[in-house]
């Protein structure tokens, strides 16, 4: 592994967290609740996959167009909420790195050893895709593009957008926002016809056999890595700051949402409709891979209603234990995500796919028991998380991860 690179006035910073992961500056009440949201989208991607293991179903989104069986509904509203945090992961990706470049710039980078640290960084994560879709998800048929591989794409556009005036990153992130439904459409899957591998990488979920395979089509999200990164830049900068009034826009979402779903403008943006006279649950079942327009507004207006919440309650909440351990996750957010995977694996094989709580204890509760299973996986991931950040402030090829 290429080490970081860096002048030698960087390596005091050996000693001190790695800003990719955690907010420069997190004692600020604004900056803390980000590195906290962070921490909430792991707890609830971990609730996700620990589900998928446990065999409890949290469907409540649709694949390319297509709406599968449901649980009950606590499951189904598990599965909204467990929803939210993949656009988090992305798009505080991109606060992330806004955060980064600005501190290594203090530090004395030039902008050519910024860019070589995200694209070493991409690259890495683009091999521990594939390592986590064999290891964890018993994914034979490799390469499979999933999470990882999204957010190493996003991160190597980044690297190079970045450089560009910040009104034009903003400008690029809503019209990519916009326009990808547009896109999907230009492209759809054809059975009839061969696919092209690159438009299929770039905008379709595609699980059939033979390549290309992709679970997360890597220009789903760009535009939320891209408005996080703008985002974290006005941020760091103190253009603006984190404020009750944020909860405008996120009900200016919610009715561009509510609009769409609807069926105006044709549809457009919108993969999976709602049909009349459908379950009114079906109103809230979107279309996540490839992301619709309509999925992408629902959820993160909820994550921005999140943001404003936990900004509220920061400087209470970070005294707490549970405080502690959404900023421990938030920080490690990378390194939890591969660690969590693999984990889950173990668990999986040391109890041969079987309950780790025997039903005779909880009766045939599924939900409450996933609850519980993954509230006992935290007894180790915690721990290791923490270890994992002290171990990073002494070994800077750690900020990698």
């Amino acid at each position: 592994m290429t080490s970081i690179p860096h002048p030698d006035s960087a390596v005091q910073s050996q000693t001190r967290p790695a800003a990719s992961e955690s907010a420069e500056g997190a004692g600020s009440q604004r900056l803390a609740a980000i590195d906290m949201l962070r921490g909430v989208a792991m707890l609830l991607m971990a609730l996700d996959h620990w589900a998928a293991y446990a065999r409890i179903n949290l469907m409540a989104e649709g694949y390319n167009g297509k709406r599968f069986p449901l649980g009950n509904w606590a499951e189904i509203l598990t599965g909204l909420i467990t929803n939210l945090s993949s656009g988090i992961f992305f798009t505080l990706a991109g606060t992330s790195i806004a955060f980064f470049e600005r501190s290594r710039r203090k530090r004395g980078w030039s902008e050519w050893d910024i860019t070589r640290f995200l694209l070493i960084r991409a690259g890495i994560l683009l091999i521990l895709d594939q390592v986590i879709n064999f290891v964890g998800w018993h994914v034979t048929n490799l390469p499979l593009f999933e999470v990882l591989s999204a957010i190493a794409f996003s991160m190597i556009i980044l690297s190079v957008v970045r450089l560009l005036p910040l009104r034009i990153v903003a400008l690029l992130a809503v019209a990519l926002f916009i326009l990808f439904p547009l896109f999907v459409q230009i492209f759809p899957p054809n059975p009839d016809q061969p696919l092209s591998a690159i438009t299929t990488i770039l905008f379709q979920n595609h699980r059939e056999q033979g390549f290309p395979e992709v679970e997360d089509p890597l220009l789903g999200r760009l535009s939320l890595m891209l408005a996080g990164y703008v985002m974290g830049r006005l941020l760091s900068q103190g253009k603006i700051s984190i404020s009750p009034r944020w909860l405008w826009v996120a009900l200016a979402g919610f009715i561009a949402w509510f609009v769409l779903r609807l069926g105006f403008l044709q549809g457009y943006g919108d993969f999976l409709p709602y049909q009349a006279g459908a379950p009114w649950i079906d109103f809230f079942i979107d279309n996540k891979h490839p992301p619709s327009l309509t999925f992408l507004l629902f959820n993160m207006s909820w994550s921005l209603v999140a943001l404003v919440l936990i900004n509220a309650i920061a400087p209470r909440l970070s005294k707490t234990w549970l405080g502690w351990a959404l900023t421990t996750l938030g920080q490690t957010s990378l390194f939890f995500f591969v660690f969590h995977m693999l984990f889950y694996r173990l668990l999986v094989t040391v109890f041969q796919g079987g309950v780790i709580i025997p039903s005779s204890w909880l009766g045939n509760v599924d939900l409450l028991r996933l609850f519980i299973e993954c509230g006992l996986t935290f007894v180790i991931l915690l721990p290791v998380c923490a270890w994992y950040r002290n171990l990073r402030r002494k070994y800077v090829i750690l900020s990698y991860l």
